[in-house]
C-alpha cells in the first residue's frame, strides 16, 4: 500500500471560500503522469462557469455531460459515484493524510476516456474520493481536473470571456516573452510550482509557491514561509493578529487548533507585475497559494510543455492596489453549520467563543439557507463593520455581537 500526504482544505469566510487538493506523495507511490492527448497538433477553446472562485468546466466521459472543477493544484479526482457507475480499471490504493491529519485509505483507478472541446485525454490516473456532500452535490460537480491531465498541454485562462484555451504549441497563443517566467512542475503529478517576491520598502524575499486554481483567493501563505521569514528577520510584511484555532476542514474532518497569524504584505510581484497592500492568513503546509484570483488581473497562461508562467495583465499597468481586508473572525463549516474557527481581535475575547454558530452576519441570515446555499453564497461585503448573531457554544443563548475588518 502506498502513502500520500494531501492538503484537501476548505477556508470559508464572508469573504472567499477557499478548496484545494494539492497531493503529497511518499516513496514508491502511483505515478499519476501517465495517460495522453490522444489530438497530435490541436488548439481548443471551451467555455467555463465560475462559483464562488471555482472553474467548472463541462468533461464527456462515456458518452455522457459532466461537471468538472479545473484545479491546477491538484491530482485529477472522481467521485464515488462516478466511479461505481463507469467501474474503471484499478492501479491500487493510497493512504491519505489530509490537512486536519486524519487518515484515510482512497482507491486510484485509471480513466479510460475524457473529452473536452475537441480533445480526448486517455488512461489518466485518477484518485476516487469518498462521497462528500460540500465538494460534490454544492457544486454540481462529478471530480476535478487537476495538473497530470494538463502536463502534455499549454493552458491559457482568459476571466474576461470566460474562456479557457488548450494548445500543444505555445505559438499558436500569441505569447509574449516579456509576460513569462520560470515554472517547475511536481515529479509525481505535474503541480505548477511559480516564483514570486514579496517586499516591503527595500526589502524582499522570493518564494516558491503552488499556482491554485482550486484556491479562490489570491495569496496564501503557508506557516512554513511565516516562520522562516520570522527567524531571518526579514522585514517584508507586518503581523496584524496571532490566534489560536482552526479555518480549515479537511477531507476527513476539521483541522486540529494550531496558531495561525493575519499578515499585511505591502507588495507582491510576479512576473513583474505588482499586486499592493495584500492582506492574508497563514495556513498549514509547507507551501503557500497562489490562487485563482489572479485570474480577474489579466490572461494566465501555464506552458507545461516549456515550463513556462505568463501573467498578461488586461489593463496596460504594471501594479495594483488590492482593497480587501480581512474580518476579526474566521468562520467554518461544522455539521452542516457556520462556526467561529478563529478569533483575531482579543478584545472580543469572553463576547465571542471559538465553536459559537453564527446565525446572522450582516443582511445574510444563514438560518434561511440551506448548506449548499452557505457554501455557493458570494457573500463579499464593502464594509468595514457589521454585526454577527450569534449562539453560544456554551450556554446556547443568542447573542449580538458587532465585528470590524483588521485595518
Amino acid at each position: 500500500m502506498n502513502k500520500i500526504s494531501t492538503y484537501k482544505s476548505f477556508f470559508i469566510s464572508f469573504v472567499f471560500l477557499l478548496f484545494h487538493t494539492s497531493f503529497l506523495y511518499g516513496q514508491n507511490t502511483i505515478n499519476a503522469n501517465q495517460g495522453y492527448v490522444e489530438q497530435q497538433k490541436y488548439l481548443t477553446t471551451v467555455s467555463y462557469e465560475e462559483i464562488k472562485g471555482k472553474i467548472i468546466i463541462d468533461v464527456v466521459i462515456n458518452n455522457k455531460n459532466r461537471k468538472f472543477i479545473l484545479d491546477t493544484g491538484a491530482v485529477t479526482v472522481i467521485s464515488e459515484n462516478l466511479h461505481h457507475e463507469l467501474t474503471p480499471k484499478s492501479l491500487g490504493q493510497m493512504e491519505i493524510i489530509d490537512q486536519s491529519g486524519l487518515e484515510d485509505t482512497l482507491n486510484v483507478v485509471s480513466m479510460p476516456e475524457m473529452k473536452f472541446g475537441e480533445l480526448s485525454f486517455k488512461d489518466i490516473p485518477a484518485v476516487v474520493s469518498k462521497e462528500s456532500k460540500i465538494f460534490f452535490e454544492c457544486f454540481g460537480v462529478d471530480g476535478f481536473i487537476g495538473s497530470n491531465l494538463l502536463r502534455n498541454s499549454v493552458v491559457q485562462f482568459n476571466s474576461k470571456d470566460k474562456t479557457i484555451s488548450f494548445s500543444d504549441n505555445p505559438k499558436s497563443l500569441n505569447l509574449k516573452k516579456k509576460y513569462s517566467n520560470n515554472m517547475e512542475l511536481s515529479a509525481i503529478q505535474s503541480n505548477p510550482f511559480v516564483w514570486i517576491k514579496l517586499q516591503k520598502g527595500k526589502s524582499f524575499a522570493k518564494e516558491k509557491v503552488l499556482f491554485d486554481t482550486g484556491a479562490d483567493g489570491l495569496y496564501t501563505m503557508s506557516i512554513f514561509a511565516y516562520n522562516h521569514i520570522i527567524s531571518e528577520k526579514l522585514n517584508i510584511f507586518e503581523t496584524l493578529a496571532e490566534s489560536e484555532g482552526t479555518f480549515s476542514v479537511g477531507l476527513h474532518g476539521t483541522a486540529n487548533k494550531s496558531l495561525n497569524y493575519a499578515v499585511n504584505i505591502p507588495t507582491l510581484e510576479v512576473n513583474n507585475f505588482k499586486l499592493n497592500n495584500i492582506t492574508t492568513k497563514t495556513t498549514s503546509g509547507q507551501t503557500s497559494l497562489f490562487g485563482s484570483e489572479i485570474l480577474n488581473y489579466g490572461k494566465v497562461t501555464l506552458d507545461y510543455i516549456n515550463r513556462k508562467f505568463y501573467l498578461e495583465p488586461f489593463e496596460n499597468v504594471s501594479e495594483f492596489n488590492i482593497e480587501e481586508r480581512i474580518w476579526t473572525i474566521e468562520p467554518i463549516l461544522e455539521n452542516e453549520k457556520i462556526i467561529i474557527g478563529t478569533v483575531w481581535d482579543k478584545t472580543l475575547n469572553g463576547k465571542i467563543n471559538v465553536g459559537d454558530e453564527i446565525l446572522k452576519f450582516d443582511t445574510i441570515d444563514y438560518q434561511n439557507l440551506d448548506f449548499c446555499e452557505i457554501v455557493r453564497s458570494n457573500n463579499k461585503s464593502e464594509k468595514t463593520k457589521a454585526l454577527l448573531v450569534l449562539k453560544d457554544v456554551k450556554t446556547g443563548k443568542i447573542k449580538n455581537v458587532e465585528i470590524q475588518k483588521l485595518r
